[in-house]
């Protein structure tokens, strides 16, 4: 269990030590988003969060192609922008699909934290109260990367009771050197297979409780997950508030379709050779898509 010891001021950097990489050609490093808060804050309890990604995600491209090959043969090769899905809808099963994890912290002052490592480094990311409850937790969790229409599934680590500042403290450190590493090279040190984002979360919870589990068991779901950790939490509440604002991000999406496929209209006839029906196909398709109708987002 871990501890507020000072022995984690010297914890050992071997993570960063070994520099195995694939390296991120043009991307941006990820950052370290916190606040240098003068209060003793407490990690309190600690959890992994999984989801799947595509291993040809920029977090991970594993194959380095730079490109979606289920965009290209979607709707007619017109790059048509998907809707964003309800992660409350999603389907709770198991998939066989490569594996992202990232690492959940709850903190004293009721803050929530996301670490996750990449191709690009790893990112920090703390989210303070709002005035909903479980919604600053909400979304740390939906930060976490991987494939759109996949659930979150949760391990649970147990209660830390080890000061954020200290993790912080060896955080910046391998913050210092990739920061280094990627203006001298364009890379920082991540390898799919030997330095990714399982070894990364393992190395943080090394040092959060001294040890690590031998074995990471994901026993629960979104809605488990908070019905179980946050019973108190009004839930319907934060799903309310969250499809409101999902309908208005679709909506955006939807009507950036719409402009597309009115400039598919004018230009039909060079480009691709669409006919009238095609384009009727691929409107209907687009409304199926989103639940909303075209005719009424026409000038």
């Amino acid at each position: 269990m871990g501890s507020v010891s000072s022995k984690s001021e010297s914890y050992s950097l071997e993570y960063e030590s070994e520099s195995s990489n694939s390296g991120a050609e043009n991307g941006n490093l990820e950052r370290m988003n916190c606040l240098n808060e003068k209060e003793n804050i407490i990690i309190n309890r600690v959890w992994i969060v999984k989801k799947s990604i595509n291993l040809t995600d920029r977090h991970v491209d594993l194959f380095h192609l730079g490109l979606d090959f289920r965009k290209i043969l979607f709707l007619k090769k017109i790059n048509l922008i998907r809707p964003l899905k309800n992660v409350f809808n999603i389907k709770n099963q198991f998939n066989s699909n490569f594996k992202h994890w990232a690492i959940i912290l709850e903190l004293s002052n009721n803050s929530y934290v996301n670490i996750q490592f990449g191709r690009n480094g790893f990112s920090l990311e703390e989210f303070n109260r709002t005035d909903i409850e479980g919604e600053n937790l909400f979304n740390s969790i939906l930060c976490t990367w991987g494939e759109d229409g996949t659930p979150f599934s949760f391990c649970y680590l147990g209660k830390a009771n080890f000061k954020y500042k200290y993790l912080k403290k060896i955080l910046k450190k391998i913050k210092e050197k990739e920061e280094k590493r990627f203006k001298e090279n364009g890379k920082t040190y991540y390898n799919v297979l030997f330095k990714n984002c399982q070894h990364f979360v393992c190395y943080i919870e090394k040092i959060i409780f001294n040890y690590k589990l031998p074995l990471h068991i994901f026993s629960f779901y979104l809605d488990e997950f908070y019905n179980h950790f946050f019973p108190d939490i009004n839930l319907s509440e934060l799903k309310q508030k969250y499809e409101r604002e999902l309908y208005k991000k679709n909506e955006k999406l939807f009507k950036l379709n719409v402009e597309k496929i009115k400039s598919i209209k004018k230009n039909s006839r060079s480009l691709f050779g669409f006919k009238a029906r095609d384009i009727e196909k691929i409107k209907k398709e687009v409304e199926e898509l989103f639940h909303l109708e075209f005719d009424d987002y026409l000038d």
